[in-house]
C-alpha cells in the first residue's frame, strides 16, 4: 500500500511517497516534489471543504501561503499570499465547516482570526493579543497552537509564555476569548487535544468532549482536565499530570529529567482515532535519540482497581518509549487509518521514520520506511523536517 506525505522544512515544501515493505531495511520515501519556500513553512493545513488547497505559514516571518495542491501531477502551485499575518505563525486550526482559520503566533504572542468562506480568498478578520494585560502582567506571550472542540463551538489556543489556555467562541463576533485557563508557573503549554476526538464509527459526531490533555513543553508533562460545558463557554478542572518520561529506575519519571538534560521539552501529542492511546514527542533531551511516548487511556470501565482510579473517571498509564532514529522530534502525525505514525526530526540520522502501531497501540522498535538526513539536508543547510502529515 503506497501512502502520500506532505513534509516541510526550512525553506522547503515536499511531495512524497512511500509503499509498506517487508524489507529487513528501512526503505526510504521517494521525495517527489521539492518545492522551494521564502521562509519557514513550519505548519501546513488543508481546508475541510476542498483538499486540492493546502496553506502553509511563515514562522519566520509574517505572511500566509495558499497553494492548489495536484497529487497525481506531483504539483503545488501558489495561487495566493497575504502579508498581513501576525509574525511568527506556527500552528494552523481550521473550523470545522472551513469557514474559519485561527493562526497562532509564537513570536508576536497573537491569534489571527481568517474569514475562509471562499479558501481561494483568505481574509483577515481580527487579530487577538494572548496575552491579558492585567493577568499576565510581565510575561512574554507566545501562542502556540489552537484546537478546534468536537462540537465545532470553541478553539482552545495554548499559550506557552503566559501559561494559560484561552477559550475562544467561535459562534460569537469576531471569535472572543470567554475563558483564560491558567496552569503552574514554568509549565510551558504547548499542545493539546479533545478527548474524546473523533468519533468512532457509529457513534454520535459533534458530541461534547469530556477531558483535555495538554502537553507542556517546559515541565514535560500531560496535564488532564475534565471539561464541563456551559453557554457559551467550557469550564476546566485539572485531574492530573503525568510525566512523559519512563521511570529510570531512582524514582518518578520527571525526576529522571535532570539526567536527560536541563532543556528537554516536551513537542507534540496526538491521540489515537480509537481514543484509547496518546503519544507525546520527547525533545532536545541528552539521550543519543529522542523518543515517542506511549500511554494508556484507562476509564472508569477499564479499571478494576478502584483506589487507584482518578477523580473525573480517566487516567493516564504510560507505557513506554521508541526511539525516533533521530533528534529534536517537534511535530509527528497519525497515519489516516490510525496504523503508522510519522515522526519528523530536525537533526539526527533519520529526517522521517514511519512507526507502525501494534493493536495494542505500542509502536514497533524497527521503522518501516523513513528518509536519511543526508539525502534532504545539505551540509550547512538549515535544520529538517518540522512537518509531516498524510494526505489523500
Amino acid at each position: 500500500m503506497s501512502r502520500r506525505l506532505l513534509i516541510s522544512r526550512p525553506g522547503h515544501i515536499y511531495l512524497a511517497t512511500y509503499s509498506s515493505s517487508s524489507s529487513s531495511t528501512i526503505p526510504k520515501i521517494t521525495i517527489d516534489l521539492d518545492l522551494p519556500f521564502p521562509g519557514n513553512p513550519s505548519w501546513l493545513a488543508i481546508p475541510p471543504t476542498d483538499h486540492t488547497l493546502l496553506y502553509a505559514v511563515n514562522e519566520s516571518g509574517s505572511s500566509l501561503h495558499l497553494f492548489e495542491l495536484d497529487l497525481p501531477s506531483n504539483k503545488l502551485t501558489q495561487i495566493a499570499q497575504r502579508d498581513n499575518a501576525s509574525k511568527g505563525v506556527c500552528h494552523l486550526e481550521f473550523n470545522k465547516q472551513g469557514t474559519l482559520l485561527l493562526g497562532s503566533a509564537y513570536e508576536a504572542g497573537a491569534i489571527d482570526i481568517w474569514n475562509t468562506e471562499d479558501p481561494r480568498a483568505p481574509q483577515l478578520v481580527t487579530t487577538l493579543p494572548s496575552k491579558d494585560p492585567v493577568v499576565d502582567a510581565g510575561r512574554v506571550p507566545h501562542a502556540h497552537q489552537a484546537v478546534v472542540d468536537p462540537t465545532g463551538r470553541f478553539f482552545v489556543v495554548n499559550d506557552l509564555g503566559t501559561d494559560s489556555m484561552l477559550v475562544l467562541d467561535a459562534l460569537r463576533p469576531h471569535v472572543p476569548v470567554v475563558r483564560r485557563v491558567t496552569v503552574e508557573s514554568g509549565s510551558g503549554p504547548r499542545h493539546g487535544v479533545f478527548y474524546p476526538g473523533v468519533a468512532e464509527e457509529g457513534k454520535e459526531e459533534g458530541k461534547a468532549a469530556t477531558h483535555y490533555f495538554l502537553l507542556c513543553e517546559t515541565r514535560n508533562c500531560v496535564e488532564v482536565f475534565e471539561l464541563r460545558y456551559r453557554e457559551g463557554d467550557i469550564e476546566f478542572t485539572p485531574r492530573g499530570s503525568y510525566s512523559t518520561f519512563v521511570s529510570d529506575g531512582d524514582g518518578h519519571g520527571e525526576e529522571g529529567v535532570p539526567k536527560r538534560g536541563a532543556f528537554a521539552a516536551a513537542g507534540e501529542i496526538v491521540l489515537s482515532r480509537d481514543n484509547r492511546h496518546l503519544y507525546t514527542s520527547n525533545r532536545l533531551t541528552t539521550d543519543p535519540t529522542e523518543t515517542i511516548a506511549h500511554f494508556r487511556i484507562i476509564t472508569a470501565d477499564d479499571d478494576d482497581d478502584d483506589d487507584e482510579e482518578e477523580e473525573g473517571g480517566l487516567k493516564l498509564e504510560l507505557v513506554g518509549e521508541t526511539s525516533t532514529r533521530g533528534k529534536h522530534p517537534r511535530m509527528f502525525s497519525l497515519s489516516r487509518d490510525g496504523t503508522e505514525l510519522f515522526v519528523g526530526n530536525q537533526e539526527g540520522e533519520w529526517a522521517v521514520v514511519v512507526l507502525r502501531r501494534r493493536e495494542d497501540g505500542t509502536l514497533e522498535e524497527e521503522p518501516v520506511a523513513g528518509i536519511l538526513m543526508e539525502d534532504v539536508v545539505e551540509e550547512g543547510d538549515e535544520r529538517g523536517p518540522m512537518f509531516v502529515l498524510e494526505v489523500e
